[in-house]
């Protein structure tokens, strides 16, 4: 008798077991057929280290993106933008992955609230671009902040003696003022990350003719504007709502029956964050110069 139960509670498990592993390999097959795509939330400002605040880690991006390029379940990828920009490099390197798998796959950026600077250039390289009604666009340009604390330090009777290589070895020091020479030099830098970023603008936005591109030049200034402004300026492709963002990548694809599935982005375990509070605290000049870098002093900021 025994057996005999012990038989059925078998079969029973064994019957359960097939039925989940059809169930789930039906789903699999189902979705290998091309129906998602996957809606990436991009908000908040762009650097290239895990924050606790609101911010997009280019390393988690990038890692993403090469995750869903590789997927045969995704056949597209809606960028939900809200950010105001960031560090330069982060953002370029976003930048160049989303034109690298858009070129495979169809990538549709929606502008929600904000999509300035660094935030934008990132927008440009996606196959469409589709902005809230409301929201702010451009911004395109490069900045580099230097405090200045030589006067600060003057007052309270501290010198700061620099034994340097070169002139321009201390170009970026808060403890001096900038020589005109620096000064010069500092601005010669940055016009070649500026110029490099309106490059990218302009093949990203298929902008060819002459009078196009000197209308782009013209307007990256460093001003936002309304996606009314920005659509005239062929910033954008389309003003609307994130339903006409899906609507969109349904008729890049030729699917109606597109599912939207968001993807959550790799974030630190509250275990992995309770282990890091116990690596010894760093140097208070190390904390200072991390203050420097926020500050956009040792980056150039976009």
């Amino acid at each position: 008798m025994r057996i005999i139960r012990l038989l059925i509670i078998l079969s029973l498990i064994f019957f359960i077991g097939c039925s989940v592993m059809i169930f789930f390999s039906l789903f699999r097959t189902n979705e290998e057929k091309g129906d998602i795509v996957a809606v990436l939330k991009l908000q908040g400002i762009i650097v290239n280290y895990e924050s606790e605040e609101n911010s997009i880690d280019a390393f988690q991006v990038i890692s993403t993106l090469d995750k869903l390029a590789k997927s045969t379940k995704y056949k597209g990828i809606l960028l939900i933008v809200d950010s105001p920009g960031g560090m330069a490099a982060p953002s370029l390197e976003i930048t160049y992955k989303i034109k690298q798998i858009s070129k495979k796959k169809p990538i549709v950026v929606y502008i929600q609230n904000l999509g300035a600077s660094g935030a934008y250039y990132l927008s440009s390289a996606a196959n469409y671009i589709i902005s809230n009604p409301q929201s702010i666009i451009g911004s395109i340009g490069v900045i580099a902040s230097i405090p200045q604390v030589y006067k600060a330090l003057d007052k309270i009777g501290i010198e700061i003696i620099n034994i340097k290589s070169g002139q321009y070895k201390d170009t970026l020091s808060p403890f001096k003022p900038l020589t005109p020479e620096q000064k010069q030099y500092f601005q010669n830098l940055i016009m070649e990350y500026y110029y490099q970023f309106v490059r990218d603008v302009t093949q990203n936005r298929n902008l060819k003719t002459q009078s196009q591109i000197k209308e782009l030049y013209q307007i990256a200034d460093g001003r936002v504007f309304s996606p009314y402004t920005a659509l005239k300026y062929n910033l954008i492709d389309q003003i609307g709502t994130l339903d006409d963002s899906k609507e969109k990548l349904k008729e890049l694809l030729k699917n109606d029956k597109i599912k939207f599935v968001e993807i959550k982005m790799y974030k630190k375990s509250p275990l992995e964050k309770l282990l890091g509070s116990y690596i010894p605290k760093p140097s208070l000049n190390h904390n200072f110069n991390k203050l420097l870098d926020i500050s956009g002093i040792w980056m150039i900021m976009w």
